[in-house]
């Protein structure tokens, strides 16, 4: 319900898996907040700092950025990139900004380059490279967008060591009122996160490591506190040949692994058109759960270096058992294509064991001519994906054995978990249009299929597929009532087999000096149930307050209600509800 802005969710997600002790989470916070800081203090040596008042010296700066990366050296360029997001020139650092995260998108830092993505989205809402950013972004959210980058053979090499990252803190709450019923504290919870990154040289070998994780303290009626990692290795890479060798908890999603891998990864690059890439060790779906041997994964990859950068190929093969019993075994593969004007990926991943497509995606974008970007988007995928455990969806208290040995005469495991397996189809188109130099606006289509629900329980009928068409309209104003505000007001439409919305909005950001924003939102829908001759009103204003105290630390504080009427043939109902949120950034 509340966007942070700053990726949190990615980090913190109020489950709950087994017993923690509250002080061990806290101490473990601290001591890697204390890590940081020092690390900061360590890191931060860089003898050549060029003026960011000086927008001729950010231009140059800009362009030595550009060369590094058209050379495949990303980490260098989104070290420079960084620094410049800082600039005061707001179209500089905006498109230093984003830069900075495609090259933790190229260097397959696919969590930290969202985390960039939303703050160029909070910062820069509004800006001509709006819907670029949100299509990255969406690229990565729904199949961790470009393949990793190809290690570089390096000719020489800086021993520096490099630190960098941020951490935050943040709190969230949430107070409810049903008709008839007493309030209840739904939400309550402070949580805390670190995301750190290391790299230093010895002689022709370089070491990274990552650190990324938190700890979510639930003081509500639910109390489920816990702790999380999302990385944690260490690679070594030997610069002369470009091998690498990585070691720990990475959070993945290629070469066929969806999740959170423990194990180790090995490259090669084999010359300079063919790197090889292999992998063993288990996967986990939740980086709350502790490294288990219980779903072991291998594969090997290969990654082919063309002679455009622009254009990257990477091809897998893997295996995933469970107890012995094989959960998937995929091919696929991942392209990508991009150039000043355009930019593609295609993703396909099929399960030869179920014989089936597991999930097949395209992503493109067209900027046509100087004020028009088109975007589209299609999607062919299983959910969740295909895996042999899907079969014990629904079942209580039933092993994957147990379910495998009570199987008919005739139906095997694969065909238990495809049935209850659903499949999904989409599609969706953006269109942003520049009208003038202070007015844009902006169409959507998206349309959703989702095939006929499983039926987990004989005792309840099986849910009808569920298909929706979303049409949107918005215009986004510069300067509309005030000198350096933004004006963003549009419609949605859905139209669905079970229930129809209509949803008007309007969003008044107004920027003040010294790095202040303060947003205004409001927000009314419509949902109707036509075969049942039910409707439900919801209201929803709200405000934020986005305060940058120094370039790279950020307070944000979000208040909201909610009002909802729900409609019945004989009895209507009200809910009423508050939330807060207020939270420490920094990027060090």
């Amino acid at each position: 319900m509340v966007n942070t802005g700053w990726g949190i969710e990615t980090l913190i997600n109020p489950g709950h898996t087994g017993q923690r002790a509250d002080w061990q989470g806290w101490s473990l916070l601290c001591v890697l907040l204390i890590i940081s800081i020092a690390a900061k203090a360590y890191g931060a040596q860089d003898p050549v700092v060029p003026s960011l008042d000086d927008r001729q010296q950010v231009d140059i700066q800009l362009k030595k950025a550009a060369k590094l990366y058209s050379n495949r050296e990303y980490a260098a360029a989104a070290i420079i990139y960084q620094r410049l997001s800082s600039a005061p020139n707001a179209d500089q650092s905006a498109w230093a900004l984003e830069l900075y995260g495609v090259c933790m998108e190229q260097q397959g830092e696919h969590e930290t380059a969202l985390v960039i993505y939303d703050n160029w989205l909070a910062q820069y809402a509004g800006a001509s490279g709006e819907i670029r950013v949100q299509q990255r972004r969406v690229a990565l959210l729904t199949a961790s967008a470009e393949p990793q980058s190809a290690r570089r053979l390096a000719k020489q090499r800086s021993s520096d060591t490099q630190v960098y990252g941020s951490t935050s803190l943040m709190y969230r709450g949430l107070r409810r009122k049903v008709e008839d019923q007493d309030p209840e504290t739904a939400v309550s919870s402070l949580a805390g996160d670190l995301d750190l990154h290391l790299s230093t040289g010895s002689g022709s070998f370089l070491w990274r490591s990552r650190i990324s994780g938190g700890y979510l303290s639930d003081q509500s009626q639910r109390s489920v506190s816990d702790g999380r990692v999302s990385n944690l290795y260490v690679s070594l890479m030997h610069e002369p040949t470009g091998a690498e060798l990585t070691v720990g908890r990475q959070r993945v999603s290629e070469n066929g692994i969806y999740g959170y891998f423990d194990g180790a990864s090995f490259r090669y690059p084999m010359n300079d058109l063919i790197t090889f890439s292999l992998l063993g060790g288990s996967v986990s779906t939740s980086s709350k759960d502790a490294p288990s041997n219980d779903h072991q994964a291998y594969g090997f990859g290969t990654e082919f270096h063309l002679a455009n950068p622009g254009l990257r190929l990477q091809l897998y093969a893997m295996e995933q058992t469970f107890d012995g019993l094989t959960e998937r075994r995929a091919v696929g593969g991942e392209i990508s294509y991009f150039n000043d004007f355009s930019h593609y990926l295609l993703i396909a991943d099929y399960d030869t064991k179920f014989k089936e497509i597991n999930n097949l995606m395209f992503n493109g974008s067209w900027e046509l001519g100087d004020v028009t970007n088109l975007a589209l988007s299609l999607g062919y995928q299983r959910s969740p994906f295909l895996s042999a455990t899907n079969a014990v969806i629904g079942e209580f208290d039933v092993d994957l054995d147990r379910l495998v040995a009570e199987l008919d005469d005739g139906l095997d495991i694969y065909d238990a978990a495809l049935e209850k397996t659903a499949l999904s189809r989409y599609a969706s188109l953006v269109v942003n249009r520049q009208l003038s130099d202070s007015l844009r606006v902006i169409g959507e289509a998206f349309y959703y299929q989702l095939s006929d629900l499983p039926q987990y329980d004989p005792a309840f009928e099986t849910p009808d597929s569920d298909v929706n068409t979303t049409l949107g309209l918005q215009l986004v104003w510069g300067d509309a009532l005030f000198t350096d505000d933004i004006l963003s007001t549009g419609v949605r439409y859905t139209a669905g087999d079970v229930a129809n919305n209509a949803t008007l909005f309007i969003d008044e950001k107004l920027r003040f000096d010294h790095g202040l924003d303060l947003t205004v939102r409001l927000s009314a829908s419509r949902r109707w149930f036509e075969d049942l001759d039910q409707e439900a009103y919801t209201l929803r204003p709200g405000v934020r307050l986005d305060w940058y105290i120094t370039p790279d630390f950020l307070l944000d504080l979000e208040l909201g209600y909610e009002w909802l009427l729900q409609e019945f043939q004989s009895d209507d109902f009200q809910v009423h509800q508050g939330f807060a949120m207020v939270g420490l950034r920094k990027r060090f």
